[in-house]
């Protein structure tokens, strides 16, 4: 990574400052909250964004006369050129800085889905979509290092889970402006509508959202902009100062060092965490609905299912966040993962042998989500907390570019998992949360920076 030299000689007199003390130690400032609202928009646009296409598919079929399995190469090639930004956007965001590789992301994708709204044929609309999926996922690394690196270490669990809680509001967002577009004014307003929202929330990140200051640190040429920063955060620091942190002995550290030790383990142990944790989410995602609708339930049972795993999740990560924040990110997590693992092991059986009442399927569907999609938002508080700040956006992005495999193998075993039955179903979802705990118990323990 290139890192501007320190100058030693102009600031040995100066007074030191530890940084990242300071914001651990410190209070939640308003200011910090600030940043996090304005990376949970744009996560929020990127879940909005992300789904899009299967709120309009629906709509592009009778439209276009195009079946189903016309729009399946587009969906999975999304996914895969979304890794791919995964990892350039980590890449750019620890060099050029968070917040330009944030606001680039966020415009390019919003502009991408208005001009899908402009879409005559499934070739055009497969261009504008790779576009827009390859900038969201370098958005996520980027909002993700943004919000972790402003909280105090007693509030950054919380933060994180509460900016990435935002992709399932996306979702219920993306749901509620289709029903309300989608039979009035068609696909074409849908696009429009979200590309508009996304591109208002980049003006807002243009004009209020400020650089990471552990970004800042290692930027001697930027560090009045720094001070400029903690002094808006509430923190009382001179008008000249050198800082004085514990990773001033990485100020060169670079994309090597995930696949090297020390750091390797946590990458391939983060990987796999993501990758199982993206293929259980996505089974439910893309196949839950199909599942309850091949067992003869009617579609709004099959709605409030896939609705109620959402919000399991939200539950289960906020919960989980606040013990995250109390007794560290790991224990919480293998806790989790165990009680999901004996849940949804003990949902499949519950639920097979017939119809059963519309409560039921429902309480299921939202234990899992508890404890399946409460794991997956919790694994971004763990990943912030296992690379240090040089290269925390290359170490997101590459370990959930990795995990993206898991969401495609999700979304392309579904159709054979369906048709095995609701007890294998859960028994995926159940071997998901085991993975996800044997994974994250091999993460090393690490300071937060």
């Amino acid at each position: 990574m290139d890192v501007e030299p320190m100058p030693d000689d102009m600031e040995a007199d100066l007074p030191r400052i530890d940084i990242e003390h300071l914001i651990d130690a410190g209070r939640w400032s308003g200011y910090q909250k600030r940043v996090l609202a304005l990376c949970t928009a744009a996560i929020l646009l990127d879940g909005l964004d992300n789904q899009i296409l299967g709120f309009a598919m629906p709509a592009l079929m009778k439209a276009w006369h195009l079946p189903r399995e016309s729009f399946v190469p587009v969906v999975v090639a999304g996914l895969l050129i979304m890794s791919i930004g995964s990892g350039l956007g980590g890449w750019l965001g620890d060099r050029a800085g968070r917040r330009p590789t944030l606001v680039s992301a966020v415009g390019l994708f919003g502009l991408a889905t208005a001009a899908s709204a402009f879409a005559d044929s499934l070739p055009m609309l497969a261009t504008c979509r790779f576009i827009s999926t390859l900038a969201l996922g370098a958005a996520l690394p980027n909002a993700t290092a943004l919000v972790s690196e402003f909280s105090p270490a007693h509030r950054r669990s919380l933060s994180v889970s509460i900016s990435m809680l935002a992709v399932v509001l996306g979702g219920l967002v993306g749901g509620a402006l289709s029903a309300w577009l989608l039979p009035v004014y068609g696909w074409r307003a849908l696009f429009l509508t979200a590309g508009g929202l996304t591109i208002a929330v980049t003006c807002a990140l243009l004009a209020l959202l400020p650089e990471s200051p552990r970004f800042l640190m290692h930027r001697p040429r930027r560090r009045a902009e720094l001070g400029r920063v903690l002094r808006a955060s509430g923190f009382d620091v001179p008008a000249r100062f050198a800082p004085e942190t514990s990773a001033a002995s990485e100020p060169a550290i670079g994309i090597k060092a995930l696949f090297r030790p020390p750091l390797l383990g946590d990458t391939l142990a983060l990987s796999a965490a993501f990758l199982f944790g993206l293929l259980g989410n996505y089974l439910v995602f893309n196949w839950g609905p199909s599942m309850l609708a091949a067992l003869g339930y009617d579609l709004a049972v099959a709605s409030l299912g896939a609705g109620a795993f959402n919000l399991g999740g939200i539950v289960g990560a906020l919960v989980g966040s606040r013990m995250m924040d109390r007794f560290g990110p790991r224990m919480p997590m293998v806790v989790m993962a165990i009680l999901g693992t004996a849940c949804t092991f003990a949902i499949g059986p519950m639920l097979s042998g017939g119809l059963h009442a519309a409560s039921l399927v429902v309480l299921g569907f939202a234990a899992a989500g508890v404890f399946m999609s409460g794991l997956q938002i919790m694994l971004f508080s763990l990943a912030v907390n296992a690379f240090p700040a040089p290269i925390r956006a290359q170490g997101v992005g590459i370990t959930l570019s990795l995990g993206r495999i898991g969401a495609v193998a999700g979304s392309g075993m579904g159709a054979v998992i369906v048709a095995a039955g609701i007890v294998p179903f859960f028994a995926v979802l159940g071997l998901s949360c085991l993975a996800i705990g044997i994974a994250v118990l091999a993460v090393r323990p690490r300071k937060s920076a």
